[in-house]
């Protein structure tokens, strides 16, 4: 048909089905990974304008490189891959498919059919016809399948053929293909990556997801405890510590009852609901107890805190948030930074001194503050991930080594032996194979020397 008579619909499965597509498609999807190598994804605004200055980082972000895989080209790319998979399986399926259902019984080897055939032997055949049958149906029966005998008009005809259902490798393979791709386009749009710190002893119910440089609280519907974190080091005679293994002892509660207990490590995570926690990192914050104490009061109220977190005054509308602890502050001992916040007054920033209790009475205010006590409290950091489309890939990945294993290892191989009616006549011996042409001409060599050999039995 020419491509002028050809309608919309068909010009269009001609271009989806086309193999320049895939070519194409893969091409780009190669690119565009290397390309999400290169560039360092999800990390801060701040990092890329100091990596690539202001207007290319604009340029960049239009295009959402900084998130590619979550962006609507590249979920565009992988599901014009499957449209593509689609039409060419559907393109190729029905003529594979005759040949897997294709009637089996007329399969009489005739003189015209020997042209069509690349493996063909004549053997002569002086004895008995009969025991010959007999010898062709044993040897067939050693390297193929149990023959089927078709009666001829002056001959007999054996038939027989292994792997034809090897011939739909190619279609679980690309079936495999299509199941990745879904899982991986259902993981991008309804799965997410986030994060929780939790320290020892506390118990959460709700995880940061990092949205370009701002933090969003995600709550979950059960919550999460840290019984204990540990840190194990190796054992070298060195100042430097150098971490062997770091570990969390996990508690998941449902409506206030322990539903799950489990020690994670690295890469040994824990999974909830759909939900998997990795050990991802670990460190220590600072617990702040502040002291308040009024101009003209006596009485000092504790107020306690880690780095921060911001905590009211009490009979105040003063807020103070924890800023950073240092160990040293200009040769004054440990301290405590901290910002005052008051209504209608620009944010203050203060720094507080363990040993020196009177530092901040010098400030005007209504009250002053001092550092009563500093403990150190360990954290553990986990990686939270959502990804429903991970189970349809591991189908897909187990599909397709069935499928690799079929194309590689199996054909469809056809065997026929022509038989002449009586004594004195030829005996032909044909086959074809669909793939693995090497293998299947040892198997039939072996086949005619073994009907060969009997010939004079």
């Amino acid at each position: 048909m020419d491509r002028k008579e050809k309608g919309v619909f068909d010009i269009i499965f001609d271009f989806f089905r086309s193999v320049k597509l895939t070519i194409f498609l893969l091409i780009l999807l190669a690119i565009v990974s290397i390309i999400g190598t290169l560039i360092k994804q999800n990390a801060p605004s701040a990092e890329y304008i100091q990596r690539y200055g202001g207007s290319l980082y604009n340029v960049l972000d239009f295009f959402n490189l900084f998130d590619m895989y979550h962006s609507w080209w590249f979920s565009a790319i992988l599901l014009l891959l499957v449209v593509n998979l689609i039409a060419c399986s559907i393109h190729r399926f029905p003529g594979a498919w005759r040949q897997i259902s294709r009637d089996s019984g007329t399969k009489e080897l005739k003189d015209s059919g020997l042209k069509a055939l690349p493996y063909v032997e004549r053997i002569p055949l002086p004895g008995s016809t009969e025991a010959k049958e007999d010898k062709v149906r044993s040897q067939l029966k050693k390297w193929f399948k149990s023959p089927q005998r078709i009666e001829g008009d002056s001959s007999v005809t054996f038939y027989s053929e292994k792997g034809r259902f090897s011939r739909l490798g190619a279609y679980i393979t690309h079936l495999s293909i299509l199941i990745i791709l879904i899982g991986g386009l259902a993981g991008s749009l309804f799965g997410f990556r986030g994060f929780v710190n939790i320290l020892e002893g506390e118990t959460v119910n709700q995880i940061a997801l990092r949205v370009k440089d701002k933090e969003i609280l995600k709550p979950i519907d059960f919550s999460i405890r840290c019984d204990d974190f540990s840190v194990t080091f190796y054992d070298l005679d060195r100042p430097e510590k150098h971490v062997k293994e770091y570990s969390s002892d996990l508690t998941i509660l449902k409506n206030g009852k322990e539903v799950l207990n489990k020690t994670i490590r690295v890469n040994h995570p824990l999974h909830y609901k759909g939900l998997a926690f990795y050990q991802s990192s670990y460190g220590a914050i600072h617990e702040v107890t502040l002291g308040v104490q009024g101009k003209n009061r006596k009485e000092k109220t504790l107020l306690k805190g880690l780095e921060g977190e911001t905590v009211s005054v009490p009979d105040s509308q003063a807020l103070i948030r924890i800023l950073r602890y240092a160990p040293q502050v200009h040769n004054f001992g440990e301290g405590v930074q901290v910002a005052l916040l008051k209504p209608d007054q620009p944010p203050r920033a203060l720094w507080l001194l363990k040993e020196h209790p009177q530092f901040d009475e010098k400030r005007e205010g209504d009250f002053f503050l001092t550092l009563e006590e500093i403990a150190t409290k360990e954290y553990t950091g986990l990686q939270v991930t959502k990804d429903p489309g991970v189970w349809i890939v591991w189908v897909g990945c187990s599909l397709m080594i069935i499928g690799f294993i079929i194309s590689f290892f199996f054909s469809h191989q056809r065997v026929w032996v022509r038989v002449p009616g009586k004594a004195g006549g030829e005996l032909v011996v044909a086959g074809s194979t669909n793939k693995s042409k090497m293998g299947f001409e040892k198997k039939f060599s072996s086949l005619v020397e073994g009907i060969r050999s009997k010939r004079s039995d």
